[in-house]
């Protein structure tokens, strides 16, 4: 089937006819009639029974929807795409990031790049670092934010930052004395963790299991950083994070400790390996890694 056949039949199968899908699209009844009987004589089936002036389709019909439906999805996004270079924006910007950088990092770096380039246009998606590799392969992102990037074929990463793990607890808690926790002095805490699909939540696993000489117990097991934050701030136990998390956002009812832990987390930047950025790409890169640096300087000084 040709685009327009497509075109058409996707539009009868929706509205239940020629006329309505003549109106969707603009064009006479007459042609949608014509397009539809030239589809099904060259397919060699019928793709509707009419019964009382609708179209109702048939069984193979419902078939060829199921597999055309996501081919015009797709048709749709192109159209969208080239409405957006046909427009007045000179460039486009797709990031993602993990969720620990969208509360306050990158909207900040992108608030900062926008006022400075008006001409590009940013699109910003939240995924886990897995999908954040995956749609660079994909490329259908230019560059993504994640914490110890995992190692891929095609893609590189540059650390433009490092940050520490800290101990996040309710903030009527009752703590060692002050100074830096050690992990067996949590030993008896109700503790909360994350779980070990990523390298961080292996990495610390481990460490705790040394401390403790033995498993961890943990009273909840979470998979991102933040449900874990939420779950202190009402007071369901302790979590050790990273310090973008715990510093991000809304942080009543929370007290914070260091961590005597020789174990930093480096945020990376993903980029694909054959294609290094320039341009407002690096531009924003530049912004977004001395917002990094001041976020963490400036959150460490107020709540530490």
């Amino acid at each position: 089937m040709k685009l327009r056949h497509i075109e058409v039949f996707h539009a009868v199968y929706l509205t239940g006819s020629t006329s309505g899908a003549a109106r969707a699209l603009n064009v006479s009844q007459p042609t949608i009639s014509k397009i539809l009987k030239y589809s099904e004589d060259q397919l060699g089936f019928q793709l509707f029974d009419r019964t009382k002036g609708r179209l109702f389709p048939t069984e193979k019909g419902s078939k060829l929807f199921n597999e055309i439906e996501p081919i015009f999805g797709k048709i749709n996004e192109l159209k969208i795409f080239t409405q957006k270079l046909a427009s007045s924006k000179k460039g486009r910007l797709r990031i993602a990031t993990t969720p620990a950088f969208g509360v306050d990092i990158v909207p900040k770096a992108l608030a900062a790049f926008s006022q400075l380039h008006t001409d590009i246009t940013v699109e910003v998606e939240t995924l886990h670092a897995t999908e954040v590799i995956k749609a660079l392969r994909d490329k259908t992102i230019d560059l993504g934010l994640v914490f110890d990037a995992p190692h891929a074929p095609g893609i590189v990463s540059k650390i433009i930052g490092k940050t520490e793990f800290i101990c996040a607890a309710p903030a009527d808690f009752n703590l060692p004395s002050k100074g830096a926790l050690h992990l067996k002095d949590l030993k008896s805490f109700p503790l909360i963790t994350l779980n070990e699909k990523s390298i961080l939540g292996r990495l610390l696993a481990k460490q705790l299991s040394n401390a403790f000489n033995g498993p961890v117990d943990s009273r909840i097991i979470i998979e991102t950083y933040h449900i874990a934050k939420r779950l202190v701030q009402e007071e369901a136990g302790v979590a050790i994070i990273d310090k973008v998390t715990a510093f991000s956002g809304d942080i009543s009812n929370l007290q914070f400790r260091e961590i005597a832990l020789d174990l930093s987390v480096s945020i990376g930047l993903v980029t694909r390996i054959n294609e290094p950025l320039s341009g407002f790409r690096k531009k924003f890169v530049g912004i977004l890694s001395a917002e990094i640096e001041r976020f963490l300087q400036n959150s460490a000084q107020s709540h530490l």
